[in-house]
């Protein structure tokens, strides 16, 4: 069954200093697929590392965001795509003072599960307020070998 959401429709959840509005869910698409428009916020870390079991493929709507993927790290800006193949580790952080949109598409799906477990709900559709402190890598730790991620503290923190 084909699936159409407009703006403003789909699950919108809060991490790590980000909004993260799920399109399509795994579910949705049949595990096919999970297909996550994400807004990072000024200065947030997009992601920790983290490798999937997975592929994952990320374009760069607005903004520029310093992605690292296996040895190479680069500068993301708007038109880039970047195409990440299971057992790679990567992450990413917004280092500039505006928020950067990505759409973000996860194969197989079931990510949005993982965002589900470890995200709040976001009450409002819009970058939620700077985090107080660091993430709670233990929780998402623990909840990333559920759905075929590891993760480790990024270098430096």
């Amino acid at each position: 069954m084909s699936i159409i959401k407009a703006r403003g429709e789909g699950r919108a959840l809060w991490l790590l200093g980000s909004l993260f509005d799920i399109k399509v869910t795994g579910e949705e698409s049949g595990g096919k697929c999970t297909i996550v428009e994400l807004t990072v916020g000024p200065k947030q870390m997009g992601a920790p590392p983290h490798v999937h079991s997975g592929e994952e493929v990320a374009y760069v709507v607005d903004g520029t965001v310093k992605y690292r993927v296996g040895d190479k790290t680069f500068d993301a800006g708007p038109g880039t795509t970047i195409y990440i193949t299971p057992g790679d580790w990567e992450w990413f952080e917004n280092v500039t003072d505006k928020p950067a949109r990505l759409l973000i598409v996860y194969t197989p799906g079931g990510m949005d599960k993982f965002f589900n477990e470890v995200a709040e709900p976001a009450r409002a559709r819009e970058v939620p307020p700077a985090p107080s402190g660091p993430p709670d890598l233990d929780k998402l730790v623990a909840a990333a070998t559920k759905y075929g991620l590891q993760i480790k503290p990024p270098p430096g923190r």
